[in-house]
């Protein structure tokens, strides 16, 4: 990887700078003092997020015809997944993620649905992770979650 941009701290860890990505990758986040706490302002964040993908990248170019997916991608790949869950405020509940699929299934628009529950289109989507690997493991919660969709 080329070198972080001069006067950048810690960002040489692909865990640090997956961290950062995630966090950048919040609307609502403070980025000038995300990126002050690691040294960097918006050109700054622009040479190192291109230079970490360009190593992203020739990591998975490494593979050659094996079907693998490398140790710098996972390790991306779920520290960013990590971070992102983590930024939910909080686990929307089985009633409340149930009321938010019968609107959408009423035909009532997602904007609409998520304003009126007072959610985020990532809470719900939180949400919509979690409840349906949940239902796969539990018949009754996806009975329950048939039943409230009739």
């Amino acid at each position: 990887m080329k070198d972080p941009p001069r006067g950048a701290q810690n960002v040489d860890d692909v865990e640090v700078y997956a961290t950062l990505a995630a966090q950048l990758a919040d609307p609502s986040a403070d980025r000038a003092a995300l990126l002050a706490a690691h040294g960097l302002d918006e050109a700054g964040w622009e040479a190192l997020d291109d230079a970490w993908q360009a190593r992203l990248s020739e990591a998975d170019d490494d593979d050659g015809e094996e079907v693998v997916v490398p140790p710098l991608v996972v390790a991306f790949a779920e520290t960013f997944a990590r971070v992102q869950r983590a930024r939910a405020k909080s686990e929307l509940s089985f009633e409340r993620f149930l009321e938010a699929a019968r609107g959408l299934k009423r035909g009532t628009d997602m904007a609409t649905v998520l304003s009126r529950l007072d959610l985020t289109l990532e809470d719900y989507l939180s949400a919509q992770q979690r409840w349906t690997a949940a239902m796969l493991e539990d018949e009754a919660l996806m009975a329950r979650f048939q039943r409230a969709m009739r």
